[in-house]
């Protein structure tokens, strides 16, 4: 990949994560595997607000969904899961 294609990937991804509810997923994400009725509860969003925030995810290359039966599971995508490790211990 050369260097304008890294740029427009990590603005993709950058830009998905210039939001406050979309950061909160991405914290909760870097812990544990989790299905949308967990966001949903834990960030006390609606489940179409969750929807569309994990949309903005996955389109961008942030994360991965996994089907589990008939449910979706969500994690993050290995090398964004490295980047959120590396910025939480600094802190």
């Amino acid at each position: 990949m050369d260097q304008r294609a890294r740029r427009l990937v990590w603005t993709k991804v950058f830009s998905a994560l210039a939001s406050e509810p979309r950061l909160q997923i991405v914290e909760l994400l870097a812990k544990q595997t989790v299905q949308c009725p967990e966001i949903q509860s834990l960030l006390k969003l609606s489940q179409p607000a969750i929807s569309y925030h994990l949309t903005k995810l996955e389109q961008a290359g942030v994360l991965q969904k996994e089907r589990q039966g008939t449910r979706n599971c969500y994690r993050l995508q290995k090398g964004v899961a490295n980047l959120v490790r590396l910025i939480t211990e600094e802190e």
